[in-house]
């Protein structure tokens, strides 16, 4: 505590400077004695003691003072009481009393004046000592709130002598701790007024960051994240919420029932929302038919894309470097890597341009896809409305004016897809934008597998019976697309009518003429019921046996289901909008066998416009 001993021992100098016997303050400057000559003749290294020295020279100044008052007031009463005993003398003695009397008036003027300016010293001396022990306290004060290094010892400071040596030293003490409290508080001042500054750059560059972030960046839709830094797993925050199938709730975009509504009024959308809109005309070299391979476009962890063909021989890239889930709209999809976590927390196993697979908590997977990818026909005209969620309004217009309207998530599952005719009239197909009750399965009526042998059938009509077998069970309520797709115990109510004959070359999606000939009773009989009622809705599955990895096993099933369904629209011209394709790989085995197993692989396919419609 150096600054606070300095201090300290300022005031104490300012006190003895006053307290130096009353004669001497009359000498010359040169005569007084410095505060180091006092203390050092007291022997008195330490501050405490040299205050209470201090103290005793005040005590004894007032008593030398006192002592000059009595002395004086004793000197007046004996030139009183001579004064009054030569006006009583006889005359001869009187002119000697007189002069005796004179002298002692003298005396006692004399001492009377050295005793008031005693006591004049000594009122003085005393006020001056208290200021200085007030100022000494004050600084004492004031350096305890500084540093706490200690001193060894007392560093004791020469008082100037040249100065008044009774009232600078206390007026040098004061002013010193006015101008040190002063600093402090200026200093303070100033540390407050650069941390306000400071908090205001850091504000204003915080709001310039945002407005430019604004400007600058394109509003992203959150429902999936797309990058992983150093192939670690990013999770995002959920942009909205989504109920599943059970009544659980995950995330999967922001569309709402009203916010479905609001995007299928093309009259007003537009003027509210912010719209990309893309436009395309399918030709033959942009559509794949059921015969060509799937094209692969990878994603990888730096975001580069690169092609191959799915097994056998491709057909020809005609993009500009896209993927077909890109060029559909779907850019937050088509952009995920391979390691990355969706929102829902779902981890990104393989992107292959077309087609997403995901893996899920419970370790089953998932298949990720382009709803409107059977749609796309050639002649057709594709007009898609992109929203700032993600989602995507599609509408396909066919040479003959019938117009597809399909709304689609983030994820291309279709949410509502209205059939308009050309003189107006309207079909819906799709609409899981209601509200639908969770899936309870022990409530469920059960399968009726022996009602028809729809499995050994092959005439047309045998098909029909077994198609239309759902419309006689009394279900008592409808479902929506996502749980019929997810709940196989749904599905069984329907029946499902397997196209054995079909085959496909391993590791292959691409169905040849030959075994699309396999398809023709069904064909021609989708399409007569589809004539008779538009908003008829068939599920295409497709199955493999156990053999392999269980994701490529989806993939694979989901790109096999897909042909088969453009090969009952290209051969037998059933209506894409009224066939869903969905690929479950190898978790519905018929014959339980981890080996090779034909059977397993399978393309199957379930009439479920009742489960959709039913109340």
């Amino acid at each position: 505590m150096t600054s606070r001993s300095l201090r300290t021992t300022t005031a104490i100098f300012a006190a003895l400077s006053l307290l130096q016997p009353l004669p001497a303050q009359t000498q010359s400057s040169a005569d007084v004695r410095s505060f180091e000559e006092i203390c050092a003749e007291a022997m008195i290294a330490d501050a405490l003691a040299c205050e209470l020295h201090i103290k005793e020279l005040q005590i004894a100044a007032e008593a030398e003072a006192q002592a000059a008052v009595d002395a004086a007031e004793q000197a007046a009463a004996e030139a009183e009481a001579a004064a009054q005993a030569a006006t009583e003398a006889e005359p001869d003695t009187q002119a000697d009393a007189a002069a005796e009397a004179d002298e002692l008036d003298r005396v006692a003027a004399e001492a009377e004046a050295q005793a008031a300016e005693a006591a004049s010293a000594a009122g003085r001396l005393a006020a001056e000592a208290e200021a200085a022990a007030q100022a000494a306290a004050d600084a004492e004060a004031q350096a305890a709130g500084e540093a706490t290094e200690e001193a060894e010892g007392i560093e004791f400071e020469k008082a100037e002598t040249e100065a008044d040596a009774e009232a600078e030293p206390a007026a040098d003490a004061q002013a010193e701790a006015d101008a040190q409290v002063q600093a402090e508080a200026d200093a303070a001042a100033q540390a407050e007024a650069d941390a306000e500054a400071d908090a205001l750059a850091e504000t204003e560059s915080a709001a310039q960051a945002e407005a430019g972030t604004d400007q600058d960046d394109e509003p992203v839709p959150e429902a999936i994240t797309e990058a992983l830094e150093a192939n670690e797993p990013v999770a995002e925050d959920c942009l909205a919420e989504d109920i599943d199938a059970d009544g659980s709730i995950l995330c999967v975009d922001e569309l709402t029932g009203e916010g479905i509504a609001a995007i299928a009024d093309e009259d007003g959308t537009e003027a509210d929302t912010e719209v990309e809109v893309t436009t395309e005309t399918v030709t033959e070299s942009t559509h794949r038919s059921s015969s060509e391979e799937f094209s692969e476009t990878t994603s990888d962890a730096e975001g580069g894309t690169s092609t191959a063909a799915a097994g056998g021989s491709a057909m020809e890239q005609r993009d500009t470097g896209m993927s077909d889930l890109e060029k559909a709209g779907l850019f937050v999809l088509g952009a995920v890597v391979v390691g990355a976590i969706l929102s829902n927390g779902q981890r990104v196993e393989a992107n292959t341009g077309d087609r997403v697979i995901v893996l899920n908590d419970d370790g089953s997977h998932r298949v990720l896809k382009d709803d409107d990818a059977l749609l796309r026909q050639p002649g057709s005209e594709v007009r898609t409305e992109r929203f700032n969620d993600g989602s995507t309004r599609t509408t396909v217009t066919r040479d003959d004016g019938t117009q597809i309207i399909t709304i689609r998530d983030s994820t291309g599952r279709a949410l509502r897809r209205v059939r308009i005719e050309p003189d107006g009239r309207e079909y819906l197909l799709i609409d899981d934008t209601r509200t639908f009750d969770p899936v309870i399965v022990r409530d469920l009526p059960r399968p009726i597998y022996d009602d028809f042998d729809y499995r050994a059938a092959t005439d047309r009509e045998a098909l029909r019976q077994a198609l239309l077998a759902a419309d006689q069970r009394g279900i008592g309520r409808s479902f929506s697309l996502r749980q019929v797709r997810d709940y196989v115990e749904v599905r069984e109510l329907a029946p499902e009518i397997n196209f054995g004959a079909v085959t496909f070359a391993t590791n292959s999606a691409a169905l040849q003429p030959s075994q699309a000939e396999q398809l023709r009773e069904m064909g021609l009989l989708m399409r007569d019921l589809i004539a008779d009622d538009p908003t008829e809705l068939f599920l295409i599955e497709g199955h493999t046996d156990a053999i392999g990895d269980a994701g490529y096993n989806l993939l694979l099933s989901d790109r096999r289901s897909e042909s088969v369904a453009l090969a009952l629209s290209e051969y037998f011209q059933v209506p894409t909008e009224n066939m869903v394709v969905q690929g479950y790989g190898e978790r519905f085995l018929r014959v339980p066998s981890q080996s090779a197993e034909r059977l397993n692989r399978r393309v199957a396919v379930r009439r479920i416009t009742p489960l959709l419609q039913q109340n």
